[in-house]
């Protein structure tokens, strides 16, 4: 493997460990709410393009290409919906999520929805089980992000799987226990525009070795005619139950609380507008563009599907000069560790929130900030293990984790902000349901068929039944949202 190319990927791994070293050095990181929110002072760009790599991860680059080299334009149920999605959560959730944040001094959505009923009987229950799901979920998600770095480096680099994993989650561990939100946020804008940039050239010059867009869509329908259309072969009840995969796998945006920890961090509610129509144009461009590279690599190489999700790195490899392949690998990698951090730091914000709350309620400042440092260094070292382990694919994991916490994290959410009647039951309700409908829909037959279509009806009815139950008992906290 070419040590140009090896050279420059590591030295974007130092510049990374220098962003999150100047930000230790600095005052940024003294206070757990600058720390875990970088004192809610953050400008648009930095929240649109840090909000679209946070959750770009190895979704984009290994399990959204599988996806096209597999299924093709079939994957556009996933990506319209979400695009759709990710521009209501800016137009309706954004500004009142803000102001109910700030109000309610929470840190992440676990925290909010905790301390909307701090003074209420369920508000520990409520905070326990999030806490619990938020952990369970964020580890199989940065588990999956550990394997993708691994398979980058592993066929970007030639280097050993195992060694890839270990370099590649402590990496992005050190970084983020020493600079905090701080540092993931700008390493995150740096990333973004490097994916902007992969996701761009990947797909240009491969349809340029096929000779063309019009050879390019030739090829492509002769090998599959399939890979061109919607419905990816499928008809019927077959089309209906691909399509509705896809549709509620989507719905998971309402609730990534990475992703949703920019809304609480973004300087002004004014600045809402000006991010969304950032982070909408760069959430379509990574959503659809990666569809293109998977089948584009359907045309240029015979790869079994097994190794669908190595495709783009294949192609790096392939069609690019060591140099600019060193790069576009930083790129590829960007899109993961740019996730992988964020979700670091929201496991460590919702675990310290439960120590401080539960267990050392006079715990200082430095105190917190050393414990959530501890955290992310766990949930980093976790996250290795699992890849490791590697029990499934990129696409299988990250499928439950992102759902699994649009159901229980989303909903609830939904609920706090706009609906009046809202009570802890119906919180409780949300996250406990949400948890185990998201386990059950994927891992108890028959139900395993059709995750993850069950785990929203399961978990809105059991909110919806709960809130009538106990209406009598309502928060006001939608009233901090008008």
């Amino acid at each position: 493997m070419s040590l140009g190319l090896q050279l420059t990927f590591g030295a974007y791994l130092l510049v990374l460990i220098a962003i999150g070293v100047y930000f230790f050095l600095t005052t940024e990181t003294r206070r757990l709410s600058d720390y875990l929110l970088a004192g809610r002072d953050v400008g648009a760009w930095p929240i649109a393009v840090s909000e679209v790599s946070s959750v770009a991860s190895g979704w984009t680059f290994f399990a959204w290409v599988g996806v096209g080299f597999t299924v093709g334009l079939g994957g556009l149920w996933f990506s319209v919906t979400m695009v759709f999605l990710v521009l209501l959560m800016y137009r309706y959730v954004a500004s009142p999520f803000r102001r109910q944040s700030e109000a309610l001094d929470s840190l992440t959505v676990v925290d909010h929805i905790s301390a909307a009923f701090g003074d209420d009987r369920l508000g520990p229950a409520i905070r326990v089980v999030a806490t619990l799901a938020l952990v369970v979920f964020m580890v199989s998600y940065v588990g999956a992000q550990v394997i993708a770095v691994g398979q980058a480096m592993d066929t970007g680099l030639g280097i050993d799987y195992t060694t890839a994993i270990v370099v590649g989650g402590l990496a992005v561990g050190l970084y983020t226990v020493l600079g905090g939100f701080n540092a993931s946020v700008w390493t995150d804008f740096f990333q973004g525009i490097l994916i902007f940039v992969a996701a761009i050239a990947l797909p240009v010059v491969a349809i340029m070795e096929i000779g063309g867009l019009t050879a390019f869509l030739a090829e492509a329908s002769a090998e599959s005619p399939a890979l061109l259309s919607l419905s990816a072969g499928e008809a019927g009840t077959g089309l209906a139950i691909f399509a509705l995969g896809y549709i509620t796998f989507a719905m998971g945006t309402i609730g990534q609380p990475h992703s949703l920890m920019r809304f609480q961090a973004i300087r002004s509610t004014r600045l809402v507008s000006a991010a969304s129509a950032i982070a909408v144009t760069f959430q379509a461009l990574r959503l659809v563009v990666p569809l293109f590279i998977g089948i584009a690599a359907r045309v240029l190489y015979d790869l079994p599907d097994a190794q669908a999700e190595n495709a783009a790195m294949v192609m790096l490899v392939d069609l690019f000069p060591a140099a600019i392949a060193g790069i576009l690998l930083a790129a590829i990698v960007s899109a993961i560790l740019s996730t992988s951090d964020s979700m670091l730091i929201v496991t460590s914000s919702d675990v310290t929130r439960f120590y401080e709350t539960y267990v050392d309620p006079e715990a200082s400042e430095t105190e917190l900030i050393a414990f959530g440092r501890v955290v992310v260094a766990v949930v980093a070292l976790l996250g290795i293990a699992l890849a490791w382990v590697q029990p499934g694919t990129i696409f299988e994991i990250i499928e439950f984790a992102y759902v699994g916490m649009g159901v229980t994290f989303g909903l609830p959410l939904l609920f706090v902000l706009f609906w009046e009647r809202t009570t802890a039951e119906t919180v409780l309700a949300g996250v406990s349901v949400g948890l185990a409908s998201s386990v059950i829909n994927l891992y108890v037959p028959p139900f395993d068929a059709l995750f993850p279509i069950l785990v929203w009806p399961a978990t809105l009815g059991a909110m919806v039944l709960a809130t009538y139950l106990t209406a009598d008992r309502g928060t006001t906290a939608a009233a901090g949202a008008d």
